[in-house]
């Protein structure tokens, strides 16, 4: 899945923009917001982390160039795609970090390239956002060593010691492209770029932790472990 913010204060406009994305993008999941604050709110005490922001440049208090400074600061990750009815704002938009310019009488002709090319630069998400008990945490995908699910809390397993959170593996990884982590057993996801080795059981991970690998994982783990060791040979 992927989540996409969508952020302007006219409502209909929003949801014509969220129609438009589910039309060409299935694996999209969208939020509209009507202010930017509301954006900002949802990141900084919800932990909410798009992947993909669409922004209306002309909204009333806070313009779409401002929050996309401040969403370059807070979700690093987050790949930016401007909208607008006035094409003047052009020359504006190169004072933030950005991946596209649509003209929303061209939405449906562009916002397929603009995802297109929002996806491709982030193809690799910088960090889960955590919210722990001590407040939220952005964590390197690099740094997850596994994801373990004990009753209702998900063990983040780092390289520097560990998190406990409430949040879902699926809903840490929700943003994480396909082959990153692999399920191995119902309760853990191992992260592929730390496992060195796979016994009969068990992967073997960085630092020489172990992971199990149940039985009804246990052929689709073999066959995901030799694809990608194929893949690092060649």
């Amino acid at each position: 899945m992927i989540p996409i913010a969508i952020c302007d204060d006219e409502l209909l406009h929003a949801r014509q923009t969220q129609a438009a994305i589910r039309r060409c993008e299935a694996q999209a999941v969208t939020r509209c917001f009507e202010t930017p604050l509301a954006l900002l709110a949802a990141v900084t005490q919800q932990g909410y982390a798009p992947r993909v922001a669409v922004l209306d440049i002309r909204m009333a208090g806070m313009d779409g160039i401002e929050l996309a400074k401040r969403l370059n600061a807070l979700v690093p990750g987050c790949a930016v795609i401007f909208l607008t009815a006035y094409l003047s704002y052009a020359p504006d938009v190169y004072e933030t970090r950005h991946v596209y310019f649509v003209l929303k009488n061209e939405l449906d002709r562009r916002i397929g390239s603009a995802l297109r090319a929002a996806l491709a630069e982030t193809a690799a998400p910088a960090s889960l956002q955590l919210a722990t008990a001590h407040g939220y945490r952005n964590v390197p995908v690099t740094d997850v060593l596994f994801l373990e699910r004990i009753l209702r809390k998900t063990r983040v397993v780092l390289t520097d010691g560990e998190e406990l959170v409430t949040a879902a593996p699926a809903a840490l990884l929700e943003a994480v492209p396909d082959g990153v982590f692999l399920r191995c057993h119902q309760s853990y996801w191992a992260n592929f770029s730390h496992i060195t080795a796979m016994e009969k059981d068990e992967f073997v991970l960085t630092g020489g932790l172990r992971v199990p690998i149940s039985r009804s994982y246990r052929s689709a783990a073999r066959s995901a472990f030799f694809a990608n060791l194929r893949g690092e040979e060649g």
